[in-house]
């Protein structure tokens, strides 16, 4: 005989509240999950992330190797460069920035953006064109406008994430740095102390490579010893120079330094008679 049997089961309504949030944030983790995975299963890698043009017309081109669509968009309205094409589909993909003659001759920048759907994994491209007349440094005091920093990771991308920009007054001289450009290949760097804001002095000597574009700096220190700084220029005029450096493995710097004036012959006499009485090798100086 086929017996029937039937079961009544009570539900404490406050119990099925609590499996029903359980439940609920169960699926809000895996949901979670899923977006997290589909987000890394995007990959975008660029063969550069730093074009730089001289003074003429020209081109250079960026291969993109993608496993998603991906949009560029410009980060201005900078008119003097073109990028071609601007989208494509998953594949190794080439384009073209061209960018227009430049009649004035000191630095100009912008940047650009390879963006996944979502923009959920970005590369950032920075163009630059410019030109390099180092003597246009000789006899004239440059302070600190702009300074980057980034990381790269195992692939030698930027790490958005890791990128920081800090921006300076070069007229403030509280604060920041500047730098003195004698002849002969003195100089004289004037750095304001955050910890108590006072002002201090470095002597260096400086050489630059055109054949590697290499800005070669030792700096005198304080217990005596040399530190040289060997950052790579990317524009140097009347009025500006930039510089590049790798200050540690896979950390980068980027510094525009601007003119703020012609060095003063009285200035410059009281600076070098200080670095004269400098005692023990002392490489810092205040006057």
């Amino acid at each position: 005989m086929a017996r029937l049997y039937i079961c009544f089961l009570s539900i404490n309504p406050n119990l099925a509240m609590k499996r029903t949030t359980h439940l609920c944030f169960v699926l809000g983790v895996l949901s979670l999950l899923c977006v997290s995975s589909c987000v890394q299963d995007y990959s975008i890698l660029v063969s550069t992330q730093d074009l730089r043009f001289g003074l003429n017309s020209e081109s250079q081109t960026v291969v993109i190797n993608a496993n998603c669509k991906w949009t560029i968009t410009k980060n201005d309205d900078a008119d003097w460069y073109t990028v071609s094409p601007m989208s494509s589909k998953a594949n190794d993909s080439i384009i073209t920035v061209t960018v227009n003659d430049y009649n004035n001759g000191d630095f100009r920048g912008s940047s650009f953006v390879v963006s996944s759907p979502g923009g959920h994994v970005r590369r950032t491209v920075f163009v630059s064109q410019n030109k390099i007349d180092f003597d246009g440094l000789i006899n004239k005091v440059f302070a600190l406008t702009y300074l980057e920093h980034w990381n790269t990771d195992f692939y030698g991308q930027i790490i958005e994430d890791d990128y920081d920009l800090y921006e300076y007054d070069p007229y403030d001289t509280t604060r920041g740095q500047r730098m003195y450009f004698f002849e002969d290949g003195l100089g004289i760097q004037r750095r304001v102390r955050e910890s108590d804001d006072s002002v201090i002095y470095y002597s260096f000597e400086y050489a630059y490579d055109c054949d590697s574009s290499i800005f070669h700096i030792v700096f005198h220190l304080e217990d005596g010893g040399l530190e040289p700084y060997d950052p790579e220029v990317l524009c140097a005029s009347d009025s500006l120079y930039r510089i590049f450096h790798e200050y540690k493995p896979n950390w980068w710097e980027r510094a525009d330094m601007r003119k703020v004036g012609t060095i003063d012959p009285g200035e410059k006499s009281l600076l070098m008679r200080a670095i004269k009485k400098r005692k023990g090798g002392n490489g810092i100086f205040h006057y």
